[in-house]
């Protein structure tokens, strides 16, 4: 099972992460926190851009895609969980 954690962005980058600076830069600044800190964190960058008026629901959704291939089926689980909670909120 692939995972984020410890990810240092080597030559085993997929081609769709080596084709997306940003998603390289996301992965290799948080490719070192577990589960509990990556979710904190995106709860924390949502709400902070809801506030602001630049969450994206459509590029969230798009990058979720992107990771799903590094989590697995309970973890794509939770994430859409929290991503749920997080689009009902104001």
């Amino acid at each position: 099972m692939k995972q984020l954690r410890n990810f240092n962005g080597g030559d085993s980058v997929p081609k769709e992460v080596k084709d997306n600076p940003k998603l390289l830069e996301a992965m290799q600044k948080y490719g070192g926190m577990g589960e509990d800190a990556l979710i904190e964190q995106l709860v924390s960058q949502i709400r902070t851009q809801k506030q602001n008026g630049t969450y994206n629901p459509a590029q969230m959704n798009s990058y979720m895609q992107m990771l799903s291939m590094y989590l697995s089926d309970a973890q794509k689980e939770k994430l859409q969980m929290v991503l749920k909670i997080l689009e009902m909120e104001a």
